[in-house]
């Protein structure tokens, strides 16, 4: 169940307000959506005109086709034709903040991890 996007650019929708691009499974093509939100996501503006959309989308394409992928994995819909990207979406792929650092032991080695012995030899 994965998605193969196809090299083409995206399209600007105008009456949709979004960048389509175009993603193949075994049997089907799937329509991605990129919404005006996943756009202001990356830093398009409302007065920005179609051609700097695309050019921004483009930069930002694998962001976009690897939410697809986890969108369209996590369906529950087997025949799904259509997938809209949000803002929520690129959301869920930003990192998580790290825990800050633990300080270091006077003798400024790093603490040793406990290694645990391979399951088979338990």
């Amino acid at each position: 169940m994965s998605l193969q996007f196809l090299g083409e650019t995206g399209v600007y929708l105008p009456q949709k307000d979004a960048i389509r691009i175009t993603a193949l499974t075994v049997g089907a093509h799937i329509g991605c959506l990129a919404t005006r939100s996943a756009l202001s996501a990356i830093g398009c503006s409302r007065d920005d005109p179609p051609r700097k959309l695309v050019d921004r989308f483009e930069q930002n394409r694998l962001l976009f086709e690897i939410a697809a992928m986890i969108k369209y994995r996590r369906s529950t819909n087997p025949n799904v034709s259509m997938l809209l990207i949000s803002d929520e979406d690129l959301k869920t792929l930003e990192p998580t903040p790290r825990e800050t650092t633990a300080t270091l032991p006077a003798s400024g080695a790093a603490p040793r991890k406990a290694r645990r012995r391979p399951a088979h030899l338990r």
